[in-house]
């Protein structure tokens, strides 16, 4: 701004200078055709008494040779006559600016005229000292104006700088003192302008890390204790095993009580390597062009026996032509797992399995009849090693990794998982993958 207000006035100075010696000039060439008139109808150079000059005015009349003839008004010496003779005996009409004596300004017009066909040079000037002075005042207001507003600035620029960069003080400080163990604090937010949007973009990013710690705690307490348990059931189990002699079946017994432990750490160790490699993006997918039906009836055909063991009906219901690219095996173990979860939380009823196209997509349906899943659960079952039932997971010897694979390897097939649930009622998973046409 005040660099704006110096540009506009130093535009209002020099806009000033040029109308002041415009109008001077103009009032010279005025005068000049006037000087002209008159003496061009004179009949000799006597007549020329009869002129008169103006207020601040002088009138020089020479001759051709450098003969002063008459002058009006205060009398100055002309400099660089010669110079002058010659431009004007081309024809030129011109200004020039001087320095008369006393240290005078004047602003002289030269031109020329004819008496009775007799040339003459006529220099009409003005004292410009008034004029001058006006500048020069004008000048100096412009300086010392100008220094002030830039001291103004200065100091207001200062006070604002002083007054933005507080924030930036307390953000910095904040950050600084946030680390993992503190991670619930936040930089206060007092505005709506770019700092307010800079701290609560701040202050989202470190909500963001405070869940990701929080789920790097639980994660890492959960892998604990889920390997714990396993952990200790074989040593206390070899730890008794080894107190006295035992007959080979009691041996046997504990031999596959271990190997079921080895086998659930095995499936954790397993899911969680599936998991590291997906979030590293060096998971291996073979994608080929699949029929679901085919696909699905392979997995229905395997789970029958075991949902008979249990009473229960497994319905199906499956369109066909529907072919998608996907990887077999791994879309295998997915629908496995929402089957297995479907088998071990029915207790009575029935599975049904659907598929179906919709919007130019493939829809794989699988609904229970279970218990169903809490409404506040829901948006939390895909998180890793979340347990709807704690008690109920820990006697299946669940491990809360099943859904978060299963969501995993649905999304790598540019698909979603949804799923519909209400307590009492069952659970119905919908996979919805794209499908290719020929």
């Amino acid at each position: 701004m005040s660099i704006l207000l110096l540009v506009f006035g130093l535009s209002s100075y020099y806009a000033l200078r040029y109308s002041l010696y415009e109008n001077t000039d103009n009032v010279l060439v005025s005068r000049m055709n006037e000087i002209q008139i008159n003496l061009q109808s004179s009949e000799n150079i006597e007549q020329i008494n009869q002129l008169k000059s103006m207020p601040n005015e002088m009138i020089f009349i020479y001759s051709y040779d450098g003969k002063l003839m008459r002058f009006y008004g205060f009398f100055v010496d002309i400099p660089n006559f010669s110079q002058i003779k010659d431009r004007v005996s081309k024809g030129e009409s011109f200004y020039i600016s001087t320095t008369t004596d006393y240290n005078w300004n004047a602003r002289f017009y030269v031109s020329s005229t004819t008496v009775n066909e007799t040339p003459f040079i006529i220099i009409i000037g003005r004292f410009i000292d008034e004029i001058l002075t006006v500048l020069s005042r004008l000048k100096k207001i412009l300086i010392f104006t100008g220094i002030f507003v830039l001291l103004l600035a200065g100091i207001g620029g200062f006070i604002l700088a002083d007054r933005s960069f507080k924030p930036v003080s307390k953000i910095i400080d904040t950050a600084q003192r946030i680390e993992e163990t503190n991670l619930n604090e936040r930089i206060e937010v007092q505005s709506e302008d770019e700092l307010g949007r800079l701290a609560s973009t701040l202050n989202q990013m470190i909500s963001r890390l405070e869940r990701a710690f929080e789920q790097q705690k639980q994660f890492t307490a959960d892998v604990s204790h889920d390997l714990r348990t396993p952990l200790s059931i074989i040593q206390a189990e070899t730890s008794l095993t080894l107190k006295r002699d035992r007959t080979t079946e009691e041996y046997k017994k504990s031999l596959q009580l271990i190997q079921n432990e080895v086998l659930y750490m095995s499936s954790i160790i397993d899911k969680l390597l599936f998991l590291a490699r997906s979030d590293s993006k060096s998971q291996y997918y073979n994608f080929t062009s699949l029929d679901l039906k085919d696909l699905l009836e392979e997995l229905i055909q395997k789970m029958k026996p075991l949902f008979q063991q249990k009473h229960l009906e497994l319905d199906y219901e499956l369109q066909e032509n529907l072919c998608i690219r996907g990887d077999k095996e791994k879309l295998k173990e997915a629908i496995l797992n929402i089957l297995d979860n479907a088998l071990k939380y029915t207790k009575s009823g029935k599975v049904s399995v659907s598929l179906y196209s919709k919007n130019k997509k493939a829809v794989v349906s699988i609904s229970d009849t279970g218990p169903g899943i809490p409404e506040n659960d829901l948006p939390l079952i895909f998180d890793r090693f979340y347990r709807v039932d704690k008690a109920r997971s820990n006697s299946e010897q669940s491990t809360g990794l099943g859904l978060a694979i299963v969501k995993e390897i649905i999304e790598v097939h540019n698909g979603q998982i949804e799923v519909k649930s209400k307590e009492g009622e069952g659970t119905t998973f919908y996979i919805i993958l794209p499908i290719i046409f020929d």
